[in-house]
């Protein structure tokens, strides 16, 4: 089976590689910048097929997905910070709008049976009062960022074309995803990297933090692979699945966290440049529906990710290398 990715050397494409390559008769092919870090998947070249171009290019999408012939799409390349997008709101449509219907008119093109997954964010329904949590699918979206109106309109892209063109296409509204290859701006890993530099003297012994009392959704990559392997064997063409733990963990407890796991010790201080114009007081997904359709479950939770990442952290600032988090 061939299996084209996008956005290979994020935190999910680079995990979801890494699921892939252990399944037998499973070949991938990735989709990436040529200026991306391929450090992520540095220890799969030679495994998989890579392919360069832009996202934003409808060309070198085109070309790609021609020579690849996948019967598998993944689609995970994109702008995917929501803290970006309001400094760049024009950059993120076009690499999150255009650059899903670049994929879509490829595929539509040269891979017209090809089962293909295209991902969305639990930012792209915004504000929710407690009373409306779990979320599900069936949510209005209420977006509160340039990066959350912009995967809407993807996800809805995605649709249509499953609608007009009868191509098989599922839509995930992942919530926070976690783990490594990711960068430092996920709060789990600013706080884990910032530790990290503490213990090696390299920060002075403060932790500095946004919103402590947002509350989040974390599923870890690894479990993020698992789940979209099995969506698109099980999942309905058509159809949005919310892809989360459906537990919410308050920001302000990971700190706590990330300070008991760490060498030394640090106080918390207020960054107000970590602060945004809006953000989701409560963010936590029914995962009912992805269940039900697939059998999954994550088996990774919030301490066993803190845990990982000190680790990794530790790692990478002791040897002087840090990974980039854009895919």
């Amino acid at each position: 089976m061939r299996v084209f990715i996008t956005g290979i050397t994020g935190p999910v494409g680079s995990a979801l590689a890494d699921y892939l390559v252990t399944l037998p008769g499973v070949e991938v092919h990735a989709f990436k910048r040529w200026r991306s870090d391929t450090r992520p998947i540095a220890h799969l070249l030679g495994r998989i097929t890579v392919h360069e171009g832009d996202i934003e290019d409808p060309y070198s999408v085109a070309r790609a997905v021609e020579r690849a012939a996948p019967e598998r799409v993944y689609h995970l390349a994109a702008q995917s910070y929501p803290s970006e997008s309001w400094d760049a709101p024009v950059v993120t449509m076009r690499t999150n709008v255009e650059g899903t219907i670049n994929l879509l008119e490829a595929v539509r093109r040269y891979a017209p049976r090809a089962r293909v997954h295209i991902a969305g964010t639990s930012a792209e329904y915004g504000w929710v009062r407690p009373e409306e949590t779990p979320i599900r699918e069936t949510h209005p979206t209420r977006p509160l960022s340039p990066y959350g109106v912009s995967k809407v309109a993807a996800g809805l892209s995605g649709l249509q074309y499953a609608a007009s063109y009868g191509l098989h296409i599922v839509v995930t509204r992942s919530f926070n995803h976690v783990g490594p290859h990711q960068g430092d701006r996920c709060a789990i890993q600013t706080f884990c990297r910032q530790m990290a530099l503490i213990e090696h003297d390299r920060q002075e012994p403060v932790i500095y933090v946004g919103n402590l009392e947002a509350r989040r959704d974390f599923t870890h990559t690894r479990d993020v692979a698992h789940a979209l392997w099995l969506l698109l064997d099980h999942g309905v063409s058509g159809e949005i699945y919310n892809l989360c733990s459906g537990v919410a963990t308050r920001i302000g407890d990971i700190v706590a966290l990330v300070q008991r796991s760490g060498r030394v010790a640090t106080e918390v201080r207020i960054d107000p440049s970590r602060l945004r114009p809006s953000d989701e007081p409560l963010l936590v997904g029914d995962n009912t529906k992805l269940r039900q359709a697939t059998g999954w479950a994550p088996q990774i939770d919030v301490p066993m990710m803190v845990e990982e990442l000190m680790a990794y952290w530790r790692e990478r600032i002791a040897t002087g290398g840090e990974v980039s988090s854009r895919g």
